[in-house]
């Protein structure tokens, strides 16, 4: 028995002693353990910063992606409008022959297509003079004041795409001069 305490009681004294080992052994791991949290934030927000960053390009991308999308649409519109716009003269023209209610048709279908594109009618009779749609060709006078500064006739259709001007309308405009 008295072995078995003997061996005990050295146990013990090993196990003491060795205490100090591994409270230094702890330390280095405590302080490895912080060190790689500390690496582990700046990694997680170098990560944000750049799933930010590739947001942001991408939200770039798309909006310039449907400008120039609205540039094709635009050319497709400007490369069209003037054949169309000879298809009206030509209806003008046909007024009263059999042809006439065809070429209306046509004409038709192509401006719904043009609508599609995005082609827009500037406002016309009614509408308030703008200079930014319209292009007067003459003014007349008029009692009514409230027809002052007004569309009262339009020669021409104008034409926009967005806020892109493709012609401008020809109108004759109120004039009150009371």
């Amino acid at each position: 028995m008295s072995d078995t305490r003997q061996e005990a009681t050295e146990t013990e004294t090993d196990t003491t002693a060795n205490a100090p080992e591994v409270e230094a052994a702890t330390e280095p791991e405590g302080s490895q353990v912080a060190e790689l949290q500390a690496r582990l934030r700046t990694v997680s927000a170098a990560y944000h910063q750049k799933v930010e960053e590739i947001a942001g390009i991408r939200e770039r991308l798309e909006r310039q992606a449907r400008v120039q999308e609205e540039i094709r649409r635009g050319e497709v519109v400007m490369t069209m409008f003037e054949p169309v716009e000879n298809l009206l003269r030509s209806v003008e023209a046909a007024k009263g022959q059999p042809v006439e209610q065809g070429l209306r048709m046509v004409h038709a279908q192509f401006m719904e297509a043009l609508q599609r594109l995005g082609l827009e009618e500037v406002p016309g009779v009614g509408a308030p003079f703008s200079p930014e749609m319209h292009e007067a060709i003459q003014a007349v006078p008029v009692e009514d004041v409230e027809q002052d500064g007004k569309v009262l006739q339009v020669y021409a259709k104008g034409y926009r795409l967005g806020t892109r001007l493709i012609r401008a309308a020809k109108v004759v405009v109120g004039q009150n001069d009371g």
